[in-house]
């Protein structure tokens, strides 16, 4: 459980500006999952991203051709293999970096196969020379570690109860949290219901929503930022003069895209450490307008990097677009966030 900040002291920590994202037709999912798996594998091998050295915190550098490229420490210390040893001893031991780590890369390979979560690569198990091999195999090096990521995840959500109907084993990770973030959900509904005396309405379109009728969800934000100069619109709501304040509506959750507004997440930041984020500064309601999304992306994402040990290797934009190449990042993201609170 993390130690709750006076709320002043945070509000003043929080006064940071809502980013400028990349619109949905220029994000790379591929790339986002390669930052992501790699800033998380050093920062759990280290034992926490504030002790990762300088020259590992952003594994990517981009020449004068604008072209990115694997920093050569990065490729370094992956190739050299005991970063991911150490990073499932600090991930999965009990307590955390005090087991000894698998001897060599074989011995992990091993230990997760044990788990049922071999690490492949177009469907044939990877090897450990695959991950020695020169120039660097980085599909395989993904592969390992989407495998400890799945192995952390597994093991963080292990004494959650399992919904019915939902699969058993390791991919039952995602139907626990997303049961354990709904608990969390109509718990705040019912308390803002009661101190409200009311049930919550829907708070309706806002003025500035010019997004299509019909439009996804990812459809309409590429429609906003297009519209917006890919600079996020100024929104004003409609009040109702005179209207009673009602209790605001707490978004049912269903799959990982319910959790792209930044509300539930925020939401449980505040069940948790009301002190830290209290309920007025987050933005709830369905639809919600891309700023307000940012906005609550951005709460998240700064509780995260206060708080978490990997300090959120996720960017908003990630958060926001919830691409199907980072459902283990956002996985990782989420267990390490479950752990903060429950544990």
């Amino acid at each position: 459980m993390v130690a709750a900040p006076p709320a002043a002291a945070a509000a003043m920590r929080r006064g940071f500006l809502v980013p400028e994202i990349r619109p949905l037709d220029q994000y790379d999912g591929n790339r986002a999952r390669s930052a992501a798996s790699l800033a998380w594998a050093i920062a759990t091998g280290y034992g926490g991203a504030a002790n990762v050295p300088e020259e590992l915190r952003d594994p990517f550098y981009t020449d004068q051709y604008a072209q990115e490229h694997l920093k050569p420490p990065v490729e370094r210390l992956l190739l050299a293999t005991d970063i991911y040893c150490r990073a499932w001893s600090h991930a999965l031991a009990t307590p955390p970096g005090l087991a000894t780590p698998p001897a060599d890369l074989g011995a992990l390979l091993a230990l997760l196969a044990g788990r049922g979560l071999p690490p492949t690569l177009q469907g044939v198990p990877v090897r450990a020379q695959d991950l020695q091999q020169k120039p660097i195999r980085m599909g395989a090096h993904l592969a390992l570690i989407d495998s400890l990521m799945a192995a952390f995840v597994t093991e963080a959500t292990r004494n959650l109860g399992t919904p019915p109907g939902a699969p058993s084993g390791p991919q039952s990770w995602e139907p626990k949290i997303l049961a354990w973030l709904e608990t969390v959900n109509r718990k705040l509904q019912e308390s803002s219901e009661k101190e409200g005396g009311g049930t919550a309405p829907n708070l309706g379109v806002p003025e500035s929503s010019t997004a299509p009728p019909g439009c996804s969800h990812k459809h309409a934000i590429a429609f906003c930022l297009k519209e917006s100069g890919n600079k996020p619109p100024v929104i004003r709501y409609r009040k109702d003069k005179g209207a009673p304040p009602a209790p605001p509506p707490f978004p049912p959750v269903r799959g990982l895209q319910d959790l792209a507004s930044g509300g539930v997440l925020a939401a449980a930041i505040h069940f948790y450490c009301p002190q830290s984020l209290r309920l007025e500064e987050i933005r709830l309601g369905a639809p919600l307008a891309l700023p307000d999304r940012l906005h609550n992306l951005g709460l998240v994402r700064d509780f995260g990097a206060r708080h978490l040990r990997t300090r959120c290797p996720l960017a908003v934009e990630d958060l926001l677009y919830m691409a199907p190449a980072l459902k283990l990042n956002v996985g990782a993201f989420l267990a390490e966030l479950f752990l903060c609170f429950e544990c």
